[in-house]
């Protein structure tokens, strides 16, 4: 599993297995892919970007105004990891403080994608992962990215 240490002069030190970072490379290359242009129609698309008003037309001119840079700073995000987890294999690092923000959204935002994907419930959360059920492998990763989060949060507010 990958392990989150604070170190006050580096930020948090992190490392991965050559395993999760790939699994973690591969998320955040299909996140990107999400993040490329809106998919009004799209329930990820719609979970990731919620309308600011009941009022269809307020909705979107609420988009029109602020989608494309609500959109570029999920990018970023996404982008602030992809550059930390280069190259191949197991991987140790240092997170600077002022990249944590940028995890922790990019890390909620794998898991809102995968949550709307499966429609996951609280009660599907809770229950114990069955890795027979076609559901059980994305769940496991919904888990993970979950445990990343926390992890990230606990050696953070430490």
């Amino acid at each position: 599993m990958p392990e989150f240490i604070w170190a006050d002069e580096e930020g948090l030190r992190a490392s991965f297995d050559g395993h999760e970072r790939e699994l973690l490379l591969g998320l955040l290359n299909e996140m990107e892919g999400l993040l490329e242009e809106p998919r009004r129609g799209d329930v990820v698309d719609q979970r990731l970007f919620p309308d600011a008003y009941d009022d269809e037309k307020d909705a979107e001119a609420f988009h029109e105004l602020v989608g494309d840079e609500l959109r570029e700073g999920k990018r970023l995000a996404v982008g602030t990891i992809k550059d930390r987890l280069k190259g191949r294999g197991a991987v140790e690092m240092s997170i600077p403080e002022d990249e944590i923000e940028a995890w922790l959204t990019a890390l909620t935002d794998l898991r809102l994608a995968i949550g709307t994907r499966l429609d996951v419930s609280e009660e599907m959360m809770s229950a114990d992962i069955d890795p027979e059920e076609p559901e059980g492998a994305a769940l496991s990763v919904l888990h993970w990215l979950g445990w990343l989060q926390e992890s990230i949060l606990a050696e953070i507010t430490d």
